[in-house]
Formats: C-alpha cells, structure tokens, sequence
C-alpha cells in the first residue's frame, strides 16, 4: 500500500504499521523521498 507524502508531493509514503484506533483502521507511512512520516484514516 501507498500513499503520495503530503508534505513533498513526489514522493510515496511506505507503510509502516496498520492498526484500528477509536473503531478506524489507521495507516502511517513514511515518504521515500524526504522521509516525513504522517497517518491516514482508511
């Protein structure tokens, strides 16, 4: 699974972990390119 980094733009986030937080099932991923780390609700 990736995800385009929200903070560069041209890079893909790699997914780190997948997990449910509050009944959501939570992604985090971190940016190939410039290596920021964020989460995603699925």
């Amino acid at each position: 699974m990736n995800a385009r980094c929200p903070d560069c733009g041209s890079g893909f986030g790699e997914l780190l972990e997948k997990y449910v937080a509050n009944g959501e099932v939570i992604a985090d991923f971190r940016c190939s390119n410039c290596g920021h780390e964020w989460s995603l609700s699925l």
